[in-house]
C-alpha cells in the first residue's frame, strides 16, 4: 500500500511541475484534455488516440488519463465506505489500490466520529487520502469535491486550448495542423500515422509496416502500408475469416482455382496447390515428384534385374538386356559363380574353346616307326603294321589268324589314369570313382561333395555334414551321439547318466537337459544349484502383496502374521481384526468399543446434576435438583438426558462423486404430528496422537434430515486422518404444539446435487450444494474493531484449487466475510438488536490453476437474534 501511494504522489507532483508550462503550451494542453476526456468516455486507458502525432502528445494524454483514473477510483473507494461500510478492492483491478486507501481513510474518519474522538488527520496521508478523510468526517462541503476538481481542470484546459489559436495559422503552409506557440514561427504537426518532413511543413507518411508499431503478428498474415495508416492483409494463397479471426488456407482444389492438366489431380498445399501425376509411367519407368516426368529406371543399378551369373546387365530405355559373359579360349566359364576359370585337361588333351579336345597325335611326324601306320584315339594313338585288316581295338592273333580283342586296362595302354579302367570289345572305357563324378568340359573325375549336393539327406538333422576326398562324414550335435550307422544320431539323456549334475530336478529335452527347482526356489547363474526365493521381498512395494499384514520368508515358501490385534485367517494371507469387546475385556461398568487393531474401555462419569440410568449404562438422568432455583424458561434449557456412543471408523475413507457421503448414525425423535424435533451437531474435542495428523472440523460432518418425522441422519462427508478421537455433541430439541420445550437451534444440513442421466441443463449448472446453517445470537450493543465471528464455513475443494467467498451485497451493512486459507469466517461489525430474523447468503466460487470455475456453493444461514442483551 504504501509503495503504491509513493508512486501516485510522483504522478501528482509531475503534473503540478508542468501545470505553468501546460498554460503557455497549446497543444500539451490540447493532448492532456484529449487524455481526461478518454477516460470518462470509455473508463480506461487503452488505445488513446491523442489530438496530436509526437511521442510528447501521446505520452501527455496517457499522463493525464491515469490521473483522471486514480481520481476516479478514490471517488469509488469513498462511495464504498459510504454505502457499504466496507472496503473491497480486486487485486487484478487496475486503480484497485487508490481505491481501497480513500475506502479505509473514510472508514477511519467515521469510526473516530462515533467513538466521539476528534477528527484529525495524521500527518503523511496522501492527498486522495487526506481528501477522503475530511469528506466523511463532514470538512468537506462538496459531496463530489474529486469529481469537481476533474472536471475543472479539463474546462480550463480546453478553453486554454481554444483561445491560443490566432490568426498567422491561416497564411502557414503547414500541411496538416497549425500550432501558434507566440513564437517567431507558427509549428507544423501532423496527423496520426505521419511525420514532419525536414522542411518542418510537409507530412510524410510513416511506413509503420517497417516498425515495430504495426499488430500484424498473427500468423500467415503480412502488414500493408496505406497513407497514414496499415493494413493487416492475408498472404497469398489465404482469407481472412471473420469467425475464427484468422487468415486460413484457400483451398484452391476444392473451389477449382488450379490449372492442373487432365492427367494430374489437384493437391491442396498450405497457401498453394499442387499438380500430382494420375497416370502411370508404365514397366521401367518412374515418376519424378520434383519435375512430374517419367524417368527411366535402371535396373542394373537398382539390382532388380533377373540376369543370372552367367551374363552381364546392360540397361536401356525402359527395360534391360541380359548379355552372356565370355571366358578366354582356355577357361571355362563357373555357372554358380559367373568366374572364368583356368582348364587343367588331361593327357592327349588340349583346352580349346573353353572345352578339352582330342590332340591328334597322328599329325606329328615320325610318331609311329616306318612300317606302321597311326591311328588315333581319344587321348592317345597307337601304331600298327600296314596292312592290318582288323578293328581299331584288335590284332591279328598270330596263332589263329583271328582278329583279337586287345585289353587296354591289363595291357596298360588306357589313358584313364586315376580312373577305373574296363575293357571292352575293342576298346576300353574309363569310369569314375564312388564319390566321384565326370567332368565332361575337363574329361576329369572330380569329388562330388555330398553336403551340397544331397543337403539334408545324407546325415541326421541333428548332426554336421563334413565332406571328404571320395565320401563324406557326419558329426553329431552336443547332446546327441551316434546310432552307429554313420549318418543318424540319437539324443544323449544327460539325466539318466548323470551328467546334468542338477541340484534338485533334472529334466532331459532333445540334444540337452534342463534344471528345474522345486517350487519356492529359483535357479542361480550356474543353472544347476537352487536358491530360495524371498517372496517377501520380491512383491514388496508392487501393490501386489501377498500379505495383508506382515511377510516372513522362510527356506522355500512363506509365512504371513498381522499386527497386535488382528488375526489371521484360514486363507494364510488376509488379517482379521479381533473383537476384543466379544472377549468381554473391559469391566462391567465401562463400555467396550472395538476398534480396528484394538479396543477402548470408556467409563461414562456422569456431570453434575445428573445421575446413572439402571436400564442403559452409556446414558445419565437429570437429576430433580438441576432444575432447583430455576424458572421453567431456564429448566427447559437443561438436557433430561445424556446418552454417550460410541463407534470406530478406519481412517482415509474412500469418498469420490460416486460416494458423496458415509452414514454413521441416525436419531429419531417422537412421531407426533405436534411435536416438533431440531438436531444440532458440534465438535466438542478432537484427541490426535501425532503431530502430523489433520484434525477433524465441523464441516468434515454432514447433518440431514431423515426419511421419517423428527429424524436426522448423520454422515462422513470428507476423508479423515488418523489415529484420532473426535467428540460430537448431537443436541436434540424438542418443542411440542409450536411452544419451544426449549432454545430452537437447528445447526444445519445440505442440499448436494444429483442429476438425471439426460437431464443436460442440471449438468451444465455449477452449483453442486446448497449449505444451511442455523446461528442464534444475542443482541450486540458494542462490536470490537475485528468483528465478531458468527459462523465458519468450509469448501469441499482442496489444493491445487483456489476458493472465493462473495458475500451478497443486501448482506453488507453488518457483517464481512473473511477467508482464511480455504474457510470463510462471517463476522458481524455493526452493532444489531432483536428480535428479529435475518437471511444471510454466502456465495463460494472454486476455481482451478488457470482461473476455470469448477464448482459453485450457495451457504445460507439462518440468523435469530433474541432481545436478550450480552452484558
Amino acid at each position: 500500500m504504501f509503495k503504491l501511494t509513493k508512486i501516485f504522489f510522483v504522478f501528482l507532483l509531475l503534473l503540478f511541475l508542468q501545470l505553468p508550462i501546460l498554460i503557455f503550451t497549446s497543444e500539451l494542453t490540447r493532448c492532456c484534455a484529449g487524455g481526461s476526456r478518454h477516460f470518462k468516455e470509455t473508463n480506461s486507458c487503452h488505445a488513446i488516440r491523442s489530438e496530436g502525432s509526437s511521442i510528447t502528445c501521446s505520452r501527455t494524454a496517457s499522463i493525464c488519463c491515469l490521473r483522471a483514473m486514480m481520481d476516479n477510483s478514490c471517488i469509488v473507494g469513498l462511495k464504498n465506505a459510504q454505502e457499504f461500510e466496507y472496503c473491497l478492492a480486486d487485486k487484478n483491478e487496475l486503480g484497485a489500490a487508490m481505491k481501497k486507501e480513500c475506502c479505509d481513510c473514510c472508514l477511519l474518519a467515521k469510526d473516530l466520529t462515533e467513538r466521539g474522538e476528534k477528527c484529525v488527520a495524521p500527518i503523511g496521508f496522501s492527498t486522495p487520502c487526506l481528501s477522503s478523510f475530511n469528506k466523511c468526517c463532514g470538512n468537506a462541503t462538496s459531496h463530489n469535491i474529486l469529481e469537481t476538481n476533474i472536471e475543472k481542470e479539463e474546462t480550463r484546459l480546453n478553453k486554454i486550448s481554444k483561445n491560443s489559436q490566432k490568426d498567422r495559422c491561416k497564411n502557414s503552409k503547414c500541411e496538416h495542423f497549425c500550432n501558434d506557440r507566440r513564437g517567431e514561427d507558427v509549428e507544423c504537426s501532423c496527423k496520426p500515422g505521419y511525420d514532419l518532413a525536414p522542411d518542418g511543413f510537409t507530412c510524410i507518411d510513416i511506413n509503420e509496416c517497417d516498425t515495430f508499431f504495426h499488430t500484424c503478428f498473427l500468423p500467415n498474415t503480412q502488414c500493408l502500408n496505406v497513407p497514414g495508416s496499415y493494413s493487416c492483409v492475408c498472404l497469398p494463397g489465404y482469407y481472412w475469416s471473420d469467425i475464427g479471426n484468422a487468415c486460413l488456407d484457400v483451398d484452391e482444389c476444392l473451389l477449382l482455382l488450379d490449372n492442373c492438366l487432365e492427367s494430374q489431380r489437384c493437391l491442396n498445399t498450405p497457401g498453394s496447390f499442387k499438380c500430382i501425376r494420375t497416370l502411370s509411367c508404365g514397366t521401367g519407368y518412374a515418376l519424378d515428384s520434383e519435375t512430374e516426368l517419367c524417368m527411366d529406371v535402371d535396373e542394373c543399378n537398382l539390382g532388380s534385374h533377373d540376369c543370372g551369373a552367367m551374363y552381364t546387365c546392360r540397361n536401356i530405355q525402359g527395360s534391360y538386356r541380359c548379355d552372356p559373359k565370355k571366358c578366354a579360349s582356355d577357361e571355362v566359364m563357373n555357372p554358380k559363380t559367373g568366374e572364368c576359370v583356368s582348364i587343367t585337361c588331361p593327357l592327349g588333351y588340349l583346352a580349346k574353346e573353353s572345352k578339352c579336345q582330342d590332340i591328334n597325335e597322328c599329325l606329328i611326324p615320325g610318331v609311329c616307326k616306318p612300317f606302321e601306320e597311326c591311328i588315333n584315339t581319344p587321348g592317345s594313338y597307337r601304331c600298327q603294321e600296314v596292312g592290318n585288316l582288323c578293328e581299331p581295338g584288335t590284332r591279328i592273333d598270330k596263332h589263329t589268324g583271328f582278329c583279337q580283342d586287345i585289353d587296354e586296362c591289363s595291357e596298360g595302354t588306357h589313358t584313364c589314369g586315376s580312373q577305373e579302367c574296363i575293357n571292352i570289345v575293342g576298346s576300353y572305357k574309363c569310369i569314375c570313382k564312388a564319390g566321384y563324378e565326370f567332368n565332361k568340359t575337363s574329361l576329369l573325375c572330380e569329388d562330388i561333395n555330398e553336403c551340397e549336393k544331397y543337403k539334408g539327406h545324407v546325415c541326421s538333422l541333428h548332426a554336421i555334414c563334413e565332406n571328404t576326398i571320395g565320401s563324406f562324414k557326419c558329426h553329431c550335435n552336443p547332446g546327441y551321439e551316434s546310432a552307429g550307422d554313420g549318418k543318424n544320431c540319437v539324443d544323449v539323456d544327460e539325466c539318466s547318466l548323470g551328467i546334468g549334475n542338477c541340484q534338485q530336478r533334472c529334466i532331459n529335452t532333445p540334444g540337452s537337459y534342463q534344471c528345474v527347482c522345486d517350487r519356492g526356489y529359483q535357479l542361480k547363474s550356474d543353472n544347476t544349484t537352487c536358491e530360495d526365493i524371498d517372496e517377501c521381498a520380491s512383491y514388496a512395494n508392487t501393490g501386489n502383496e501377498l500379505c495383508m499384514g506382515g511377510c516372513v520368508n522362510t527356506i522355500g515358501s512363506f509365512k504371513c502374521n498381522c499386527p497386535p490385534g488382528y488375526s489371521v485367517m484360514e486363507d494364510g494371507i488376509v488379517c482379521k481384526d479381533i473383537d476384543e469387546c466379544a472377549e468381554k475385556k473391559c469391566p462391567k461398568d465401562n463400555i467396550c468399543v472395538n476398534t480396528l487393531g484394538s479396543y477402548k474401555c470408556h467409563k461414562i462419569k456422569c456431570p453434575r446434576n445428573y445421575y446413572h440410568d439402571k436400564q442403559n449404562k452409556n446414558r445419565c438422568l437429570r437429576s430433580n435438583d438441576a432444575c432447583r432455583g430455576l424458572s421453567t424458561t431456564q429448566c427447559k434449557k437443561i438436557p433430561l438426558h445424556i446418552t454417550w456412543q460410541y463407534m470406530a471408523i478406519p481412517k482415509h475413507v474412500n469418498i469420490s462423486s460416486s460416494r458423496t457421503s458415509i452414514i454413521l448414525f441416525s436419531l429419531k425423535g417422537p412421531s407426533n404430528a405436534n411435536n416438533h424435533v431440531q438436531y444440532e451437531l458440534n465438535v466438542k474435542e478432537v484427541l490426535t496422537d501425532k503431530e502430523h495428523v489433520i484434525p477433524a472440523v465441523r464441516s468434515n460432518f454432514l447433518i440431514q434430515k431423515g426419511n421419517h418425522i423428527n429424524s436426522a441422519v448423520v454422515s462422513l462427508r470428507d476423508s479423515l486422518d488418523g489415529p484420532q478421537e473426535i467428540h460430537l455433541e448431537m443436541v436434540l430439541r424438542l418443542s411440542i404444539n409450536n411452544n419451544f420445550q426449549q432454545i430452537h437451534i437447528e445447526q444445519g444440513y445440505s442440499c448436494l446435487k444429483k442429476c438425471y442421466q439426460n437431464d443436460v441443463r442440471c449438468k451444465v449448472n455449477s452449483t453442486l450444494e446448497i449449505l444451511y446453517q442455523f446461528r442464534s445470537i444475542p443482541t450486540i450493543t458494542h462490536v470490537p474493531l475485528y468483528g465478531i465471528e458468527v459462523a465458519k464455513i468450509g469448501s469441499r475443494f482442496l489444493p491445487p484449487y483456489t476458493v472465493e467467498y462473495s458475500l451478497e451485497s443486501t448482506n453488507r451493512n453488518y457483517f464481512i466475510i473473511e477467508q482464511h486459507n480455504f474457510w470463510g469466517i462471517l463476522k458481524i461489525v455493526k452493532p444489531i438488536s432483536g428480535p428479529q430474523e435475518m437471511e444471510i447468503k454466502i456465495h463460494i466460487y472454486a476455481k482451478s490453476r488457470s482461473q476455470i470455475l469448477m464448482g459453485h456453493t450457495i451457504a445460507i444461514i439462518y440468523l435469530n437474534i433474541d432481545d436478550y442483551r450480552l452484558h
